[in-house]
Protein backbone atom coordinates (compact mmCIF):
# COMPACT_ATOMS: atom_id res chain seq x y z
CA UNK A 1 0.00 0.00 0.00
CA UNK A 2 1.65 3.59 -1.07
CA UNK A 3 0.25 6.94 -0.57
CA UNK A 4 -0.10 9.08 -3.49
CA UNK A 5 -0.71 13.11 -3.96
CA UNK A 6 -4.26 12.86 -5.96
CA UNK A 7 -3.76 13.79 -9.60
CA UNK A 8 -6.29 14.31 -12.74
CA UNK A 9 -5.49 10.94 -14.39
CA UNK A 10 -7.00 9.49 -10.80
CA UNK A 11 -10.40 10.97 -11.25
CA UNK A 12 -12.33 8.20 -12.55
CA UNK A 13 -10.94 5.71 -9.88
CA UNK A 14 -11.33 7.97 -7.33
CA UNK A 15 -15.30 8.84 -8.13
CA UNK A 16 -15.33 4.78 -8.54
CA UNK A 17 -14.76 4.66 -5.06
CA UNK A 18 -16.51 7.41 -3.74
CA UNK A 19 -19.58 6.21 -5.50
CA UNK A 20 -19.44 3.12 -4.18
CA UNK A 21 -19.62 4.12 -0.58
CA UNK A 22 -21.98 6.95 -1.68
CA UNK A 23 -24.74 5.87 0.93
CA UNK A 24 -22.01 7.18 3.78
CA UNK A 25 -21.47 10.64 2.82
CA UNK A 26 -25.04 12.92 2.59
CA UNK A 27 -25.17 15.13 -0.03
CA UNK A 28 -23.80 12.56 -2.77
CA UNK A 29 -27.49 11.43 -3.32
CA UNK A 30 -27.83 12.91 -6.92
CA UNK A 31 -25.56 12.50 -10.28
CA UNK A 32 -25.68 16.41 -10.26
CA UNK A 33 -24.35 16.35 -6.79
CA UNK A 34 -21.30 13.55 -7.50
CA UNK A 35 -20.58 16.09 -10.17
CA UNK A 36 -20.37 18.66 -8.19
CA UNK A 37 -18.01 16.44 -5.78
CA UNK A 38 -15.90 15.69 -8.96
CA UNK A 39 -14.95 19.48 -9.83
CA UNK A 40 -14.03 19.79 -5.81
CA UNK A 41 -11.63 16.74 -6.06
CA UNK A 42 -10.39 18.27 -9.50
CA UNK A 43 -9.30 21.89 -7.25
CA UNK A 44 -7.76 19.99 -4.66
CA UNK A 45 -5.90 18.02 -6.23
CA UNK A 46 -4.52 21.55 -7.89
CA UNK A 47 -4.03 22.47 -4.58
CA UNK A 48 -2.27 19.24 -3.65
CA UNK A 49 -4.41 19.06 -1.07
CA UNK A 50 -6.02 15.70 -1.86
CA UNK A 51 -4.29 12.17 -1.03
CA UNK A 52 -5.07 8.76 -1.77
CA UNK A 53 -3.77 5.28 -0.87
CA UNK A 54 -3.09 2.87 -3.65
CA UNK A 55 -3.19 -0.90 -3.72
CA UNK A 56 -0.99 -1.38 -7.33
CA UNK A 57 -3.14 0.40 -9.64
CA UNK A 58 -6.78 0.29 -7.68
CA UNK A 59 -7.29 3.10 -4.98
CA UNK A 60 -8.25 1.84 -1.47
CA UNK A 61 -8.52 5.16 0.59
CA UNK A 62 -9.19 8.73 -0.10
CA UNK A 63 -8.86 11.79 1.72
CA UNK A 64 -9.35 16.07 1.07
CA UNK A 65 -7.97 18.20 3.56
CA UNK A 66 -8.25 22.10 3.44
CA UNK A 67 -4.64 24.12 4.35
CA UNK A 68 -6.82 27.37 4.36
CA UNK A 69 -9.42 26.35 6.92
CA UNK A 70 -6.88 23.98 8.91
CA UNK A 71 -9.74 21.05 8.37
CA UNK A 72 -10.19 17.28 7.36
CA UNK A 73 -12.56 17.63 4.79
CA UNK A 74 -13.69 14.02 3.34
CA UNK A 75 -12.33 10.80 4.63
CA UNK A 76 -13.22 7.47 2.63
CA UNK A 77 -12.17 3.97 2.48
CA UNK A 78 -12.84 1.22 0.23
CA UNK A 79 -15.05 -1.67 2.33
CA UNK A 80 -12.39 -4.15 0.78
CA UNK A 81 -9.90 -2.68 2.16
CA UNK A 82 -11.05 -1.35 5.33
CA UNK A 83 -9.20 -2.34 9.03
CA UNK A 84 -5.85 -2.61 7.21
CA UNK A 85 -4.29 0.89 8.55
CA UNK A 86 -5.46 2.90 5.44
CA UNK A 87 -7.01 5.22 7.32
CA UNK A 88 -4.28 6.28 9.60
CA UNK A 89 -2.31 6.54 6.42
CA UNK A 90 -4.35 9.18 5.04
CA UNK A 91 -4.65 10.58 8.63
CA UNK A 92 -1.39 10.48 9.26
CA UNK A 93 -0.05 12.99 5.70
CA UNK A 94 -3.15 15.00 6.13
CA UNK A 95 -1.79 15.83 9.77
CA UNK A 96 1.77 16.40 8.44
CA UNK A 97 0.16 18.58 6.05
CA UNK A 98 -1.73 21.06 8.66
CA UNK A 99 -1.21 23.26 11.23
CA UNK A 100 -0.75 22.06 14.77
CA UNK A 101 -0.29 24.93 16.62
CA UNK A 102 -4.24 25.54 15.84
CA UNK A 103 -7.16 24.18 16.02
CA UNK A 104 -7.53 21.60 13.62
CA UNK A 105 -11.29 20.55 12.86
CA UNK A 106 -13.49 17.81 10.98
CA UNK A 107 -17.25 17.10 11.13
CA UNK A 108 -18.65 13.50 11.24
CA UNK A 109 -21.51 11.69 12.42
CA UNK A 110 -23.46 11.72 15.76
CA UNK A 111 -22.89 9.52 18.29
CA UNK A 112 -26.44 7.89 17.89
CA UNK A 113 -26.02 7.30 14.12
CA UNK A 114 -25.13 4.13 13.36
CA UNK A 115 -22.20 5.16 11.04
CA UNK A 116 -20.14 6.84 13.59
CA UNK A 117 -18.98 4.61 15.41
CA UNK A 118 -15.86 3.95 13.24
CA UNK A 119 -14.96 7.49 12.20
CA UNK A 120 -15.72 8.67 15.66
CA UNK A 121 -13.19 6.33 16.97
CA UNK A 122 -10.31 6.83 14.83
CA UNK A 123 -10.77 10.79 15.23
CA UNK A 124 -10.83 10.57 19.02
CA UNK A 125 -7.43 8.05 18.68
CA UNK A 126 -5.75 11.12 17.58
CA UNK A 127 -6.66 13.32 19.99
CA UNK A 128 -10.22 15.18 17.94
CA UNK A 129 -12.42 16.27 20.97
CA UNK A 130 -16.23 16.05 20.14
CA UNK A 131 -17.64 19.76 19.92
CA UNK A 132 -20.55 21.22 18.94
CA UNK A 133 -23.20 19.70 16.81
CA UNK A 134 -24.17 21.21 13.25
CA UNK A 135 -26.09 20.17 10.64
CA UNK A 136 -24.56 19.62 7.27
CA UNK A 137 -26.13 19.26 4.01
CA UNK A 138 -29.41 19.45 5.98
CA UNK A 139 -27.83 15.61 7.85
CA UNK A 140 -27.37 16.10 11.64
CA UNK A 141 -23.22 16.16 12.18
CA UNK A 142 -20.77 16.66 15.09
CA UNK A 143 -17.87 18.66 14.61
CA UNK A 144 -14.16 17.41 15.97
CA UNK A 145 -11.50 19.27 17.06
CA UNK A 146 -8.02 18.63 17.70
CA UNK A 147 -6.51 21.41 20.28
CA UNK A 148 -3.20 22.41 20.00
CA UNK A 149 -0.56 20.37 22.95
CA UNK A 150 -1.62 22.74 25.86
CA UNK A 151 -4.53 24.48 24.67
CA UNK A 152 -6.67 25.41 27.22
CA UNK A 153 -9.84 25.16 25.39
CA UNK A 154 -9.19 21.03 25.02
CA UNK A 155 -9.33 21.15 28.80
CA UNK A 156 -12.93 22.76 28.95
CA UNK A 157 -14.39 21.27 26.35
CA UNK A 158 -13.64 18.04 27.85
CA UNK A 159 -15.11 18.75 31.06
CA UNK A 160 -18.55 20.24 29.05
CA UNK A 161 -18.37 17.26 27.68
CA UNK A 162 -18.29 14.87 30.78
CA UNK A 163 -21.28 18.09 32.41
CA UNK A 164 -23.43 17.26 29.71
CA UNK A 165 -23.06 13.60 30.19
CA UNK A 166 -24.14 13.82 33.50
CA UNK A 167 -26.80 16.16 32.92
CA UNK A 168 -28.20 14.05 29.57
CA UNK A 169 -28.17 10.82 31.67
CA UNK A 170 -30.36 12.19 34.80
CA UNK A 171 -33.03 13.81 32.32
CA UNK A 172 -32.61 10.84 29.63
CA UNK A 173 -36.74 10.87 29.94
CA UNK A 174 -37.48 14.24 29.25
CA UNK A 175 -35.86 14.63 26.12
CA UNK A 176 -33.63 17.23 26.85
CA UNK A 177 -31.65 20.13 24.53
CA UNK A 178 -28.21 21.58 25.86
CA UNK A 179 -26.73 24.68 24.34
CA UNK A 180 -23.39 26.55 25.20
CA UNK A 181 -23.96 30.82 24.88
CA UNK A 182 -22.17 33.71 26.48
CA UNK A 183 -18.18 33.87 26.56
CA UNK A 184 -17.11 30.25 25.57
CA UNK A 185 -19.53 30.24 22.44
CA UNK A 186 -18.03 33.93 21.50
CA UNK A 187 -14.38 32.68 21.87
CA UNK A 188 -14.02 35.13 24.93
CA UNK A 189 -13.51 32.70 27.81
CA UNK A 190 -10.97 33.27 30.04
CA UNK A 191 -10.21 30.79 32.92
CA UNK A 192 -10.02 32.48 36.21
CA UNK A 193 -12.87 35.10 35.38
CA UNK A 194 -15.66 33.85 32.47
CA UNK A 195 -18.41 31.52 33.71
CA UNK A 196 -19.59 28.43 31.14
CA UNK A 197 -22.97 29.37 30.38
CA UNK A 198 -25.41 26.25 29.40
CA UNK A 199 -29.20 26.33 29.16
CA UNK A 200 -30.72 23.57 29.17
CA UNK A 201 -34.53 23.06 27.47
CA UNK A 202 -36.99 19.67 28.06
CA UNK A 203 -39.86 18.90 26.39
CA UNK A 204 -41.36 17.27 29.64
CA UNK A 205 -41.05 18.98 32.88
CA UNK A 206 -37.94 17.76 35.57
CA UNK A 207 -39.06 15.61 38.04
CA UNK A 208 -38.50 16.67 41.77
CA UNK A 209 -35.90 13.87 41.88
CA UNK A 210 -34.25 14.86 38.90
CA UNK A 211 -33.78 17.99 39.82
CA UNK A 212 -32.75 17.39 43.26
CA UNK A 213 -30.00 15.59 41.54
CA UNK A 214 -29.26 18.46 39.16
CA UNK A 215 -29.08 20.78 41.76
CA UNK A 216 -26.20 19.49 43.17
CA UNK A 217 -24.20 18.85 40.03
CA UNK A 218 -21.47 21.13 40.22
CA UNK A 219 -20.23 19.73 43.36
CA UNK A 220 -20.80 16.30 42.56
CA UNK A 221 -18.00 16.64 39.63
CA UNK A 222 -15.92 18.89 41.72
CA UNK A 223 -15.74 15.92 44.51
CA UNK A 224 -15.01 13.60 42.16
CA UNK A 225 -12.11 15.42 39.81
CA UNK A 226 -11.04 18.34 42.80
CA UNK A 227 -8.70 19.44 41.12
CA UNK A 228 -11.26 20.41 37.65
CA UNK A 229 -10.93 24.10 37.12
CA UNK A 230 -14.29 24.17 35.31
CA UNK A 231 -16.80 22.55 37.19
CA UNK A 232 -17.71 26.09 39.58
CA UNK A 233 -17.96 27.95 36.31
CA UNK A 234 -20.65 26.44 35.12
CA UNK A 235 -24.00 28.49 35.01
CA UNK A 236 -27.42 28.45 33.42
CA UNK A 237 -30.97 27.19 33.71
CA UNK A 238 -33.08 23.75 33.31
CA UNK A 239 -36.40 23.88 32.51
CA UNK A 240 -38.69 23.33 29.72
CA UNK A 241 -39.17 24.83 26.24
CA UNK A 242 -42.74 25.77 27.22
CA UNK A 243 -41.85 27.66 29.93
CA UNK A 244 -38.89 29.16 28.87
CA UNK A 245 -40.98 30.62 25.94
CA UNK A 246 -43.62 31.42 28.10
CA UNK A 247 -42.32 32.67 31.19
CA UNK A 248 -44.99 30.71 32.95
CA UNK A 249 -43.70 28.82 36.54
CA UNK A 250 -42.29 25.59 36.21
CA UNK A 251 -39.57 23.52 38.37
CA UNK A 252 -36.36 25.11 37.40
CA UNK A 253 -33.08 24.33 38.09
CA UNK A 254 -30.92 27.41 38.53
CA UNK A 255 -26.86 27.96 38.83
CA UNK A 256 -25.57 31.07 39.24
CA UNK A 257 -22.72 32.99 41.18
CA UNK A 258 -23.65 32.80 44.38
CA UNK A 259 -25.40 29.45 44.32
CA UNK A 260 -27.40 26.59 42.90
CA UNK A 261 -31.50 26.68 43.83
CA UNK A 262 -34.62 25.21 42.13
CA UNK A 263 -36.93 27.85 41.61
CA UNK A 264 -40.25 28.08 39.63
CA UNK A 265 -39.35 30.88 36.90
CA UNK A 266 -35.79 31.27 35.13
CA UNK A 267 -34.94 34.71 33.54
CA UNK A 268 -33.58 34.98 30.13
CA UNK A 269 -32.45 38.91 29.58
CA UNK A 270 -32.58 39.69 25.40
CA UNK A 271 -28.61 40.05 25.47
CA UNK A 272 -28.55 36.11 26.69
CA UNK A 273 -31.09 35.56 24.02
CA UNK A 274 -29.49 37.10 20.99
CA UNK A 275 -26.01 35.55 21.97
CA UNK A 276 -28.21 31.88 22.00
CA UNK A 277 -30.16 32.72 18.89
CA UNK A 278 -27.03 34.13 16.99
CA UNK A 279 -23.94 32.07 18.44
CA UNK A 280 -25.63 29.45 20.77
CA UNK A 281 -23.87 26.08 20.22
CA UNK A 282 -26.22 22.88 20.27
CA UNK A 283 -24.23 20.11 22.90
CA UNK A 284 -26.88 17.46 22.61
CA UNK A 285 -30.71 17.03 21.35
CA UNK A 286 -32.92 18.79 18.88
CA UNK A 287 -32.29 22.41 17.78
CA UNK A 288 -34.76 24.17 18.77
CA UNK A 289 -33.66 27.84 17.87
CA UNK A 290 -36.13 27.95 14.97
CA UNK A 291 -38.87 28.40 17.76
CA UNK A 292 -37.00 31.38 19.74
CA UNK A 293 -36.68 35.09 18.23
CA UNK A 294 -33.88 37.84 18.25
CA UNK A 295 -34.53 40.48 20.73
CA UNK A 296 -36.23 43.37 18.78
CA UNK A 297 -34.41 46.82 19.52
CA UNK A 298 -36.99 47.76 22.46
CA UNK A 299 -36.09 45.00 24.40
CA UNK A 300 -32.66 44.89 23.84
CA UNK A 301 -33.46 48.69 24.78
CA UNK A 302 -34.58 48.06 27.97
CA UNK A 303 -31.94 45.63 29.16
CA UNK A 304 -29.14 48.35 28.07
CA UNK A 305 -31.38 50.72 30.18
CA UNK A 306 -31.34 48.10 33.06
CA UNK A 307 -27.41 47.34 32.97
CA UNK A 308 -27.40 51.32 32.93
CA UNK A 309 -28.96 52.04 36.32
CA UNK A 310 -27.38 48.85 37.95
CA UNK A 311 -24.03 50.62 36.88
CA UNK A 312 -25.29 53.50 38.56
CA UNK A 313 -26.52 52.07 41.77
CA UNK A 314 -23.59 49.43 42.68
CA UNK A 315 -20.59 50.80 40.83
CA UNK A 316 -19.95 54.14 42.35
CA UNK A 317 -17.30 52.27 44.91
CA UNK A 318 -15.62 49.17 43.50
CA UNK A 319 -14.18 46.40 45.19
CA UNK A 320 -10.37 44.67 44.68
CA UNK A 321 -11.40 41.61 42.10
CA UNK A 322 -11.97 41.93 38.83
CA UNK A 323 -15.29 42.13 38.46
CA UNK A 324 -14.83 45.80 39.08
CA UNK A 325 -12.73 46.30 35.83
CA UNK A 326 -15.66 44.35 34.16
CA UNK A 327 -18.18 47.21 34.25
CA UNK A 328 -16.26 48.81 31.85
CA UNK A 329 -16.35 46.27 29.51
CA UNK A 330 -20.33 45.47 31.00
CA UNK A 331 -20.68 49.96 29.47
CA UNK A 332 -18.23 49.10 26.19
CA UNK A 333 -20.98 46.30 25.02
CA UNK A 334 -23.80 48.03 26.07
CA UNK A 335 -23.13 51.10 23.54
CA UNK A 336 -22.27 48.62 20.99
CA UNK A 337 -25.64 47.15 21.48
CA UNK A 338 -27.49 50.59 20.90
CA UNK A 339 -25.11 51.47 18.05
CA UNK A 340 -25.48 48.46 15.95
CA UNK A 341 -28.15 46.53 17.65
CA UNK A 342 -25.86 43.43 18.03
CA UNK A 343 -24.11 41.26 20.99
CA UNK A 344 -20.43 40.81 20.86
CA UNK A 345 -17.83 39.48 23.21
CA UNK A 346 -17.07 41.46 26.34
CA UNK A 347 -13.38 41.97 25.20
CA UNK A 348 -14.25 42.71 21.47
CA UNK A 349 -16.73 45.39 22.68
CA UNK A 350 -13.76 47.28 24.83
CA UNK A 351 -11.46 47.38 21.97
CA UNK A 352 -14.29 48.64 20.07
CA UNK A 353 -14.89 51.40 22.19
CA UNK A 354 -11.15 52.18 22.87
CA UNK A 355 -10.37 52.78 18.98
CA UNK A 356 -13.91 55.05 18.62
CA UNK A 357 -12.08 56.92 22.08
CA UNK A 358 -15.43 56.59 23.16
CA UNK A 359 -14.73 56.29 26.57
CA UNK A 360 -13.03 59.28 28.87
CA UNK A 361 -10.32 56.99 30.67
CA UNK A 362 -8.74 55.19 28.24
CA UNK A 363 -6.25 53.95 30.48
CA UNK A 364 -8.92 51.91 32.28
CA UNK A 365 -10.23 51.00 29.21
CA UNK A 366 -7.30 49.61 27.84
CA UNK A 367 -5.91 48.04 31.54
CA UNK A 368 -9.93 46.34 32.03
CA UNK A 369 -9.35 44.63 28.30
CA UNK A 370 -5.52 43.30 29.09
CA UNK A 371 -6.71 41.66 32.59
CA UNK A 372 -9.42 40.29 30.68
CA UNK A 373 -7.13 38.47 27.59
CA UNK A 374 -5.11 37.12 30.72
CA UNK A 375 -6.39 37.54 34.49
CA UNK A 376 -4.31 34.48 35.93
CA UNK A 377 -1.38 36.74 34.97
CA UNK A 378 -2.40 39.81 37.14
CA UNK A 379 -4.29 37.13 40.23
CA UNK A 380 -1.53 37.45 42.57
CA UNK A 381 -0.69 41.07 41.60
CA UNK A 382 -1.56 43.39 44.74
CA UNK A 383 -0.64 46.80 42.21
CA UNK A 384 -3.70 45.17 39.95
CA UNK A 385 -6.58 45.22 42.86
CA UNK A 386 -5.48 48.63 44.52
CA UNK A 387 -6.36 50.11 40.77
CA UNK A 388 -9.04 47.98 41.07
CA UNK A 389 -10.44 49.67 44.46
CA UNK A 390 -10.21 53.20 42.52
CA UNK A 391 -12.35 52.40 39.49
CA UNK A 392 -15.36 53.50 40.70
CA UNK A 393 -14.99 57.60 39.28
CA UNK A 394 -13.65 56.12 35.63
CA UNK A 395 -16.73 54.06 35.47
CA UNK A 396 -19.33 56.59 36.20
CA UNK A 397 -17.65 58.98 33.49
CA UNK A 398 -17.88 56.26 31.14
CA UNK A 399 -21.58 55.46 32.08
CA UNK A 400 -21.92 59.16 31.28
CA UNK A 401 -21.61 58.45 27.80
CA UNK A 402 -23.94 55.43 28.05
CA UNK A 403 -26.26 57.79 29.33
CA UNK A 404 -26.19 60.31 26.41
CA UNK A 405 -27.34 57.18 23.95
CA UNK A 406 -29.33 55.97 25.99
CA UNK A 407 -31.75 59.06 26.98
CA UNK A 408 -33.38 61.11 24.29
CA UNK A 409 -33.83 64.53 25.03
CA UNK A 410 -36.75 65.02 27.44
CA UNK A 411 -36.77 61.64 29.05
CA UNK A 412 -36.82 60.79 32.35
CA UNK A 413 -33.46 59.29 33.87
CA UNK A 414 -32.44 57.20 36.75
CA UNK A 415 -30.41 59.12 39.77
Amino acid sequence: MRLFYGVPEDIEKWMGLVTQVRWNFPGLETEEKLDEYRATVLKFMGKRQAICAKEGDEIAGVMLFSRGHNMICCLAVSPKYRRLGVAAMLMDEALDNLDRAKEISVSTFRADDEKGPAPRALYEKYGFVADALVEEMDYPNQKYILHPIGAERRDRQLAINRMVREITDILADCAPSVYLYGSSALNDFRLGWSDIDILVLTEKQIAEMQANSLVGLRQTMLEKEPGNPYYRSFEGGMLTLRAFLSQEPDRVVYWGTSGERIADRYMFDSFGMAELVESGVLLYGKDIRKELKYPDCHELYADVKRHYETIRKYARKTGRNYYSFGWMLDIARCLYTLRTGRIIAKTEAGEWAFHNNLCPDPYALTTAIRIRKNPLKYKDQKETFDYAETLGEPIQRFADVLEKELFLPGESQSP
